[in-house]
């Protein structure tokens, strides 16, 4: 993958031929994220930062994303608590094997686990970073004034 939408796509495929992802949301910011209802489970990623590298003569460009995958379970469960925060491990483990299996130059920092309770369920949550880098011609390119 040498750009961003050939990623996008990747992911979208990866999320919509995945039977554990009902959608997948590719969100500008965290603000797009409220007061949106959610078809459980839920993969969101968002654009957060970039660097752009021509060390070792080897021009990239890295983009990370916040991401955090969503599923509800039953409130006073605790055994639906820990299914779904399993699950949730779980998928995020089988994203990261796809996206090493498709050759994307990727990885995933921490999984922070985080677990909302509302009146009638709980919301579980694994939120991580993934990074990908791109890359880049190889020669300094003209500057387009």
């Amino acid at each position: 993958m040498n750009n961003l939408s050939g990623f996008y796509q990747l992911v979208k495929d990866f999320c919509d031929n995945h039977n554990m992802i009902n959608e997948f949301l590719f969100l500008g910011s965290e603000q797009e994220l409220e007061n949106r209802e959610f078809n459980y489970r839920t993969l969101v990623m968002i654009p957060s930062s970039s660097n752009i590298s021509r060390d070792l003569s080897r021009p990239i460009y890295t983009l990370s994303f916040d991401c955090a995958l969503l599923d509800k379970s039953i409130g006073d469960s605790e055994i639906s608590l820990v299914k779904s925060t399993e699950e949730n491990l779980f998928v995020v483990g089988q994203f990261q094997d796809y996206l090493i299996q498709q050759d994307e130059n990727c990885y995933i920092d921490d999984v922070d686990v985080v677990n909302m309770l509302s009146e009638d369920e709980n919301i579980t949550s694994a939120m991580f970073e993934v990074t990908v880098s791109f890359a880049r011609k190889n020669y300094n390119a003209g500057i387009d004034n």
